[in-house]
């Protein structure tokens, strides 16, 4: 599929476990409910919404961004309510053939393999649907359980940048990506 053909309507994605969807209005408490939340936000490098309604207008720009082809963000709803406990984002698409990912969620949520599972789906589908051949993440050097995610699914730490900005901190920054050679390579062995 060429990659402005992926953008007619918003991809819904499944795992075990999980719904990657839209966000919709209604989602708004419950991504306003755990982003509000200075850990989750802690390696982010922005704050939070400051209400319900601010979240409602965020889900707002993520539909304009999909629109122009410039981002996907999927809410992460579990199977059994359909409850918004993250996000995945794809940004930064450059030339059609590379992408940022980005992830968050509720702190609930944490140490359970979501964002193991999650990044597993999304990633083959940047390869697949989207035909990206790269994909790469930014990450504080604290942020440990990032690292090592990053590094569970097969990304390959680059290196650093120094005082880069980071949202809306200046900060020293991990590159870390996984081309699509690499996925190939990994289902070979």
């Amino acid at each position: 599929m060429p990659f402005k053909d992926a953008f007619n309507t918003f991809p819904k994605l499944e795992t075990e476990r999980f719904i990657l969807r839209e966000l919709r209005s209604e989602d708004a408490k419950d991504y306003y409910s755990y982003f509000s939340d200075d850990e989750v936000t802690k390696y982010w490098g922005y704050k939070g919404p400051k209400n319900i309604e601010t979240a409602s207008k965020t889900f707002a720009r993520f539909e304009n961004a999909f629109n122009r082809k410039e981002m996907i963000t999927w809410g992460i709803a579990t199977k059994e309510d359909d409850k918004i406990i993250g996000t995945c984002i794809f940004n930064d698409f450059v030339r059609a053939s590379m992408v940022d990912v980005s992830y968050n969620l509720s702190k609930v949520y944490w140490g359970k393999g979501i964002m193991t599972e999650v990044l597993s789906t999304i990633i083959p589908y940047a390869f697949n649907v989207l035909d990206m051949n790269r994909i790469q993440a930014k990450v504080m050097p604290e942020n440990n359980s990032s690292v090592k995610l990053l590094s569970k699914v097969g990304f390959v730490q680059e290196g650093l940048l120094r005082d880069y900005i980071f949202g809306e901190i200046i900060t020293d920054t991990l590159v870390f990506s996984i081309l699509k050679k690499d996925l190939i390579e990994g289902l070979s062995t």
